[in-house]
């Protein structure tokens, strides 16, 4: 049975979120799968590194073209940012959708209606967006502490369903997403429900990072960040980098899920899973 193309929508806060699995992302785009990227916000308020770096400095050492600066010559460049970070893996189609920040649905109700439109319109098999729990890298957030991405989780929900139902004014036929994931970065290690092994798009990885130069990334800053969390998952399961992810409920199969990747890790030696571990690409 020829195995069925997927459409995989990612839908993320910020220009740079869809990193954190975009090694995944690229995975499916290099098969054929058709791969949506969407931002729900330019983020023009969130991580203006050049622009607090000159804002320390004392008013006659900054520098003008950056204190010159608009919002809109800022958008611009993280657009850019993004779509350059998007091709390294093979994704073309990228939606920067421009609600302002700080992100809330509660100033900006029409965030649902947007990702609505775009669920009916790409109708995705597969939608990867922000965790929707209160919690955030291990950390509960306080009370009040929603951010822009909690608030996006769950604007792309709420669009889920209502992309899901048929309701007086519809023009296009409803679509309902089968499958959600949430990217394990927002989750501690023992919270995953599975991992990718991104092994062979490390250095894609590596670079997409280092483009976002807005927000301070550097070349080597880029590949030690990549070491220290892509590695760090990889080493608990004897590969050398991975991504990992969270279903947002248990699924349906028709027969137990044993990959073939566990019973080859279990029957090497460990010589062998030395060598695997040590060797990307």
């Amino acid at each position: 049975m020829v195995q069925q193309k997927l459409r995989i929508l990612s839908v993320n806060a910020h220009p740079h979120d869809f990193t954190h699995y975009a090694g995944t992302l690229g995975i499916h785009a290099s098969q054929g799968d058709e791969v949506t990227v969407v931002s729900v916000t330019p983020g023009v308020n969130v991580h203006n590194e050049r622009l607090a770096d000159e804002l320390r400095k004392p008013p006659e050492e900054r520098d003008p073209a950056v204190m010159s600066e608009t919002p809109e010559q800022y958008i611009d460049i993280k657009l850019d940012e993004l779509t350059r970070a998007c091709a390294v893996f093979g994704i073309t189609d990228v939606r920067m959708l421009d609600f302002p920040e700080p992100f809330r649905l509660s100033t900006s109700p029409g965030a649902i209606q947007a990702l609505q439109d775009i669920i009916q319109e790409t109708r995705p098999h597969v939608m990867i967006t922000q965790s929707p729990y209160l919690v955030h890298h291990g950390g509960e957030y306080p009370i009040g502490g929603f951010d822009d991405h909690l608030e996006t989780a769950i604007a792309s929900i709420e669009a889920r369903s209502r992309a899901g139902n048929a309701t007086h004014g519809m023009t296009v036929a409803p679509h309902r997403i089968p499958i959600t994931y949430y990217p394990g970065v927002y989750f501690e290690r023992n919270q995953l429900d599975f991992i990718i092994d991104i092994s062979d798009w490390f250095e894609q990885r590596v670079e997409a990072e280092a483009i976002y130069v807005s927000q301070g990334h550097t070349p080597e800053s880029s590949r030690q960040r990549m070491l220290l969390t892509l590695g760090n998952l990889g080493f608990f399961q004897h590969i050398p980098y991975a991504e990992g992810f969270v279903r947002e409920k248990a699924e349906l199969l028709s027969s137990l899920p044993v990959p073939e990747s566990a019973i080859e890790q279990a029957e090497e030696s460990h010589e062998d899973m030395l060598k695997r571990r040590l060797s990307a690409g």
